[in-house]
């Protein structure tokens, strides 16, 4: 697998910062800046560690779909927008209706709305997506990497089943830092 330019350094330098604590937000007041700056960095570095089913030429925009609370988008776009993953540009997309998710490489659902999240991940694996979310069960619901919440830092969950179904190759080098659940389908 192809890694890009990336170094084994620099993601152990994103995953250090992924692992510091941080203080979540409370359901009354937005979420803290730092929490989706960390986010954000390891979105990057699963886009850097990831293979798609049918690469893009270079130089076409890998996008990122956003879908759910609106706050996380700047936050997004200022991390990652044009950054270069494997000579192609970073582009964050916020989505709105579900109809055609094909636009995407990734789709990043902010939200904890299980029907939402649902309607998501189905239009999701038609598209050959990676799925990245935040809810507590969004592995049981079908997605394939989950952000969450140990001991006051953030870490991730990847749902091997859901990987294979959607085609996208991770990294061992990345998953190594994470919780692997479930076998790839046979």
């Amino acid at each position: 697998m192809s890694l890009g330019g990336t170094t084994i350094r620099s993601l152990l330098a994103v995953l250090l910062l992924a692992i510091l604590p941080v203080r979540f937000a409370t359901a009354s007041e937005p979420p803290s800046e730092p929490v989706d700056e960390i986010k954000s960095a390891i979105v990057l570095s699963f886009l850097r560690y990831s293979e798609w089913p049918e690469p893009a030429p270079a130089g076409q925009p890998i996008t990122v779909g956003v879908i759910g609370r609106a706050s996380l988008l700047p936050v997004l776009r200022r991390a990652l927008e044009g950054k270069l993953v494997n000579s192609r540009p970073v582009r964050i997309l916020e989505v709105k209706t579900l109809s055609d998710p094909h636009c995407c490489q990734v789709i990043y659902l902010a939200t904890g709305k299980t029907a939402e999240i649902q309607q998501a991940l189905a239009g999701a694996r038609s598209a050959h997506a990676l799925t990245i979310g935040e809810a507590d069960k969004f592995l049981e619901y079908g997605g394939a990497v989950n952000l969450i919440l140990l001991d006051g830092r953030i870490g991730f969950e990847v749902s091997l089943e859901a990987l294979g179904r959607s085609g996208v190759a991770i990294s061992s080098k990345l998953l190594r830092y994470g919780q692997v659940k479930g076998r790839p389908p046979a």
